[in-house]
């Protein structure tokens, strides 16, 4: 997987910028608020339909201008593909595929794939479980676009049966209705998770043991709303816990019950990362997590993803720091920094120097 170029016209700081990034190592620097991340963040874009950064496309787009556009070429597994997004105030975005128009995200999503290594990071794990769902659910719907469907589809139906609840009157035919499509997506959704959990679990232990150089035990567990089998079994007992409060809903008016209230936890030696592990430590199950979802997705698609490390290195003590620039050799990776560093005497890295949202050559 290549980036080949990034076109940007109205997005962010940019007015016009075309970017044309090495096979392997690109080092993007300059002083903080020139436009680094930005770029990184319009590449992500393709892999992931959505900013790491903010939810609404009136922030992506350029101040006082009416659209921004983003165009990425890219090769996968030996083929080019040319993909433009066009976003709109209004919340709207139109999607080309080499010069066709395409209705459907899942057209698009999972075609180019990146895994992006960012402050924000540390959100998956200081925050709530909203934020670990949505790292589980980005990283699989790269690579199934099928399950990036049934995420969209459980979705609607969750939001009309909670429409349903708040009414008055008796809706309870209707709520069995959307009980039953809710358990068979939400069956296929656990399967789906837990496939992701057990893959990684398989190279956690020892990445842990490499990064720290300790025998301290990295554990991570799927903390699934019913207990996991196989999936028509899980379908059949998420139907049963919804059947059994079913009254509790309507009475509370809202749903009580689903993959929307699961968790993933990860743990030290018994204890829970988010309440008792340090700085240094949280940053190693950061490594893990986004080391881990690049084999994921070089297990199923046969080619490494793109690497996007945004200000990262700059998070990270010498030892990881160490470690996982070990780890990027062999793939195309690109690093925004606010300086060159030891970059500039290291082999087959490109310099890229930004200023004022402009390639500097």
């Amino acid at each position: 997987m290549f980036v080949k170029k990034l076109i940007l016209k109205n997005y962010r700081n940019y007015e016009d910028l075309v970017f044309e990034p090495e096979r392997e190592t690109n080092l993007i620097y300059g002083k903080n608020g020139q436009g680094k991340t930005n770029i990184v963040e319009a590449i992500n874009f393709f892999a992931s339909l959505r900013s790491h950064r903010v939810s609404k496309h009136r922030d992506l787009i350029k101040y006082d201008e009416e659209f921004a556009s983003l165009t990425l070429i890219f090769e996968n597994n030996e083929r080019e593909f040319e993909a433009k997004i066009t976003l709109l105030p209004d919340e709207r975005r139109k999607m080309e595929l080499n010069g066709s128009k395409i209705l459907k995200n899942s057209e698009l999503i999972g075609l180019f794939n990146a895994v992006m290594f960012s402050p924000e990071d540390f959100l998956i794990i200081k925050e709530g479980p909203s934020e670990r769902r949505r790292y589980i659910d980005i990283a699989i719907s790269q690579v199934k676009p099928n399950y990036f469907n049934t995420l969209v589809e459980y979705n609607k139906v969750l939001k009309m049966k909670n429409k349903i609840l708040k009414e008055e009157g008796n809706y309870s035919e209707l709520i069995d209705v959307y009980n039953e499509k809710l358990a068979s997506l939400g069956g296929d959704i656990i399967f789906y998770r837990n496939k992701y959990i057990e893959f990684i679990k398989t190279l956690t232990d020892k990445l842990h043991r490499e990064i720290t150089l300790s025998l301290d035990k990295f554990e991570i567990k799927y903390e699934s709303c019913i207990p996991v089998s196989d999936r028509r079994s899980m379908q059949k007992e998420y139907l049963k816990k919804l059947n059994k409060i079913k009254s509790k809903e309507i009475f509370g008016r809202t749903s009580l019950f689903g993959i929307q209230r699961e968790d993933i936890g990860f743990f030290i030696n018994g204890n829970r990362v988010r309440e008792f592990a340090s700085q240094g430590q949280q940053r190693t199950v950061i490594l893990i997590l986004r080391l881990t979802q690049a084999e994921y997705i070089k297990e199923i698609k046969g080619e490494y993803p793109v690497l996007l490390l945004d200000d990262i290195l700059s998070e990270l003590d010498s030892e990881r720091r160490k470690y996982l620039l070990n780890e990027i050799r062999n793939k195309q990776v690109i690093i925004t920094s606010t300086d060159k560093g030891s970059f500039a005497r290291r082999k087959n890295t490109k310099l890229i120097h930004i200023d004022n949202a402009k390639i500097v050559t």
